[in-house]
């Protein structure tokens, strides 16, 4: 089979499209024949070597996939052979196969296809547990969400708005903020136009936000804390332009405002996060939740679509096919 790999850190010139032994399912494992492999931020993270875990080269990157089982581990049902699922992995998505524990490969039905179904995983278990398990969005709340057009900013709005909350995108772009709109954003800001802690305490007139759902790291996680009403809460899921930043803890007394660091990791191995991917699966199939494509790349032109994401032209998610 093929794979990419990469064999040190850097740039997207590392990414390697090479030839690969075939994978075998260990006991409790299926192997899936991947049809298609979505890209995220922490891939771009992992391969410049910003991404917690332990890398040893070569490596295969990716954490999602949908496609069809082909073979199963001792110990799993052999009746799973032939199942279309969408599939987690810890690494190793960026390939015609993929191995992973049998848990962790969720069925899809046969009316949605594999690039959506591969899209779905990350973006939306992130939103998901950061919006409604760790930041607790209620009805009628305001939430920021970030970069309102990549994957993790379109999953963030649909979850919100699926639960009642007023929603405030940024974006860079009127096509971003146009597609933002699109999806259920009450209200969008150009951040790169406008200044977007003035805009957000306009929009909910004096209130403040209370809670950020933030993706970008740098400046703007340290600004998103002045948007913020008393009680407010901040999640920080991703930090795409890897710069660090720092937080006067007198900033969080005055509203007594809380930040919260999501990893989906430590969620995902509980094993409660299979019965949400099973939900999330069924509410795209249902079209209460939309999953954007922007654009599809062959897998051997993994560098390029890496490209592609860093300088920021995608609307919703960038996938690979093998």
């Amino acid at each position: 089979m093929h794979a990419v790999r990469i064999h040190r850190f850097g740039d997207a010139s590392v990414l390697r499209y090479e030839e690969v032994p075939d994978l075998k399912p260990q006991p409790g494992e299926v192997r899936v024949a991947v049809k298609a492999a979505s890209i995220n931020h922490g891939d771009l993270a992992r391969r410049h070597g910003n991404y917690p875990g332990e890398v040893a080269f070569p490596f295969t990157l990716g954490f999602e996939v949908a496609g069809i089982i082909d073979r199963v581990g001792d110990g799993v049902d052999v009746g799973r052979v032939g199942q279309r699922v969408a599939a987690l992995a810890a690494h190793g998505a960026y390939a015609e196969q993929l191995v992973t524990p049998a848990l962790a490969a969720v069925p899809i039905p046969d009316n949605l296809d594999f690039d959506s179904a591969a899209s779905i995983p990350v973006v939306f278990l992130c939103a998901w547990h950061g919006l409604l398990t760790i930041a607790k969005v209620q009805a009628n709340e305001w939430v920021l969400v970030h970069a309102g057009a990549s994957g993790v900013g379109m999953a963030g709005i649909q979850v919100a708005k699926q639960r009642g909350a007023r929603v405030i995108a940024t974006a860079s772009t009127s096509a971003k903020r146009e597609f933002a709109r699109r999806l259920g954003a009450d209200a969008t800001i150009n951040y790169s136009e406008q200044d977007f802690v003035e805009e957000a305490w306009r929009i909910t007139e004096g209130a403040g936000v209370d809670v950020v759902f933030e993706s970008v790291g740098g400046d703007v996680f340290e600004q998103s804390l002045e948007v913020l009403r008393l009680n407010g809460r901040l999640v920080a899921v991703g930090n795409t332009v890897g710069k660090t930043a720092t937080v006067d803890p007198t900033a969080l007394f005055r509203g007594n405002l809380s930040i919260h660091g999501l990893y989906l990791v430590p969620w995902v191995m509980t094993g409660e996060a299979w019965p949400v991917l099973a939900e999330l699966i069924q509410l795209v199939t249902s079209g209460k939740f939309r999953v954007v494509i922007d654009r599809r790349f062959p897998l051997a032109e993994a560098a390029e679509a890496h490209r592609y994401l860093e300088q920021r032209k995608n609307l919703g998610k960038v996938v690979l096919r093998p």
